[in-house]
């Protein structure tokens, strides 16, 4: 039964590990085809265009980060270290 906890466990901490892949992967794609295109159509300045940077990329990373903590900690819960 530990076993299969440990197995559980694992497929957890990788489903943790692919969200905060998609997290990065999905704000990379957002900054370059979204965020730059609507920094030349709307003609914003320049410290709107950091603070528009800055509060989309900043909970995104956070958030990616997150997810990665969270995965090693369960995967050192399922080998047994934690």
């Amino acid at each position: 039964m530990a076993v299969l906890g440990s197995v559980i466990a694992l497929g957890a901490a990788l489903a943790f590990v692919a969200v905060s892949g998609l997290l990065f992967w999905g704000g990379w794609i957002m900054l370059q085809r979204e965020l730059l295109r609507g920094f030349v159509s709307a003609a914003a300045s320049p410290g709107e265009r950091v603070l528009t940077v800055l509060l989309t990329v900043v909970p995104l990373i956070i958030t990616a980060c997150f997810s990665l903590l969270a995965a090693g900690r369960i995967a050192l819960v399922a080998v047994g270290l934690g």
